[in-house]
């Protein structure tokens, strides 16, 4: 049987991806991790998940070559959040290929947030996420 995974994490630092994963996990969320952008392209293609937090910054091809590569795969429709704390470079990026960019460092709430509007994790969890009239901190939305 073929598992889907809610969430692919894609960041070139272990400790991030981990953290990542277990903090999602906990709230409900099937995830499986990339730590640079072949393992990223691979992953997309076979787990086809239903979200990708894609850093940036990576080792081999840039988190934008990697979207790049993504659309020439048939594969745009991947929905992709990235990360960065790159803030400069973030407001640059075009609108319509990048809808949705994460600062770091931002807080659990900010990440819960931004993913529930793609997927919804797959049990309840025991916290609850207030509903808030404007984009969370540390958020670029586009």
């Amino acid at each position: 049987m073929h598992v889907i995974n809610d969430i692919l994490v894609v960041d070139g630092d272990s400790a991030i991806v981990e953290f990542l994963i277990e903090a999602l996990h906990e709230e409900g969320y099937l995830c499986c991790a990339a730590y640079d952008s072949e393992s990223a392209l691979l992953a997309i293609e076979t787990a086809r998940p239903a979200l990708v937090l894609l850093d940036l910054h990576l080792p081999g091809l840039s988190g934008v070559d990697v979207v790049m590569q993504l659309r020439r795969h048939d594969l745009a429709h991947v929905p992709i959040v990235l990360m960065t704390a790159d803030a400069a470079t973030a407001a640059q990026l075009p609108t319509d290929t990048f809808p949705e960019c994460l600062l770091k460092p931002f807080d659990l709430d900010t990440l819960l947030a931004c993913i529930a509007r793609y997927v919804r994790p797959r049990h309840q969890h025991a916290r609850s996420l207030t509903a808030h009239p404007t984009a969370p901190t540390g958020t670029i939305n586009r």
